[in-house]
């Protein structure tokens, strides 16, 4: 069963790779019922890590970086040394004249804390022109860091992380979750802007979260937790709860007490 929940206000509208559910509907907590098909994560699934955008059934056949040619392949950073190392197990996922995405798994997570637990490493190199201290033509260390593999949908609605505000027992019927806007927004919470998309199955329950922008100028400072309540079509039981937002899907913990 497939349900589609929105907070006060919110128009019901989310999405995941190839999943899209449209239904206006509103309460907290409670929503609207939409009957349908599809799984939350599909083959086509396009994903994005750290700024690099790919289909994720595509990694397993993506190229080497060994298959680079010389200019990418002789990347730099600033310091002028070679911007990655070959044999850490790099993929091409992304490649054209003037920009090539990285991207290999980590060999144990990193928890960012806060529901951000990255599992990949994604690096870009750029073919720099027109810059006053790189010669023209020089392949160059654009962006690098850890990331997870997060579920882009056509909706607008932007990432978050989740967490349990408490653990849920085997007769729960509603789960109080932690939403935690990834975009800036002022230090403000998502009240009102969070959207949610949920898969129940005999052995799952599979969560899609996404907050829609608050739209206008915004600063970073960071953004509180939002809490928010989920309402299961049945008891959980024993079903493994799951963020389906990122791939592959992980369990949702208990927030850290602050």
């Amino acid at each position: 069963m497939l349900l589609r929940l929105t907070v006060m206000g919110a128009r019901a509208a989310a999405a995941t790779g190839l999943v899209v559910l449209l239904l206006a509907g509103c309460g907290q907590g409670t929503g609207s019922v939409l009957a349908g098909g599809g799984s939350a994560q599909d083959d086509g699934t396009t994903v994005d890590c750290g700024g690099s955008v790919y289909e994720a059934d595509s990694l397993d056949d993506a190229p080497p970086a060994s298959s680079l040619p010389d200019g990418p392949a002789g990347a730099v950073n600033d310091l002028g040394e070679p911007a990655f190392d070959p044999e850490l197990g790099w993929s091409v996922v992304h490649q054209d004249g003037d920009r090539v995405d990285l991207l290999r798994e980590l060999d144990a997570p990193f928890d960012n804390g806060g529901g951000d637990i990255r599992t990949h490493e994604s690096i870009s190199l750029e073919r720099i022109t027109g810059s006053s201290n790189v010669p023209d033509g020089t392949w160059f260390l654009t962006s690098a860091g850890p990331c997870a593999q997060r579920v882009l949908g056509s909706s607008g609605l932007e990432a978050a992380d989740v967490t349990l505000a408490t653990e849920p027992v085997p007769a729960a019927r509603t789960l109080e979750l932690l939403v935690r806007e990834r975009e800036c927004a002022s230090g403000q919470d998502a009240e009102g802007r969070i959207e949610v998309v949920l898969q129940e199955t005999a052995e799952q329950v599979l969560l899609l979260v996404g907050v829609r922008p608050p739209g206008g100028g915004q600063t970073c400072q960071g953004n509180p937790a939002t809490p928010f309540t989920v309402e299961l079509a049945e008891p959980l039981g024993a079903r493994e709860l799951l963020d389906a937002s990122v791939l592959p899907a992980r369990p949702i913990t208990v927030a850290a007490s602050e």
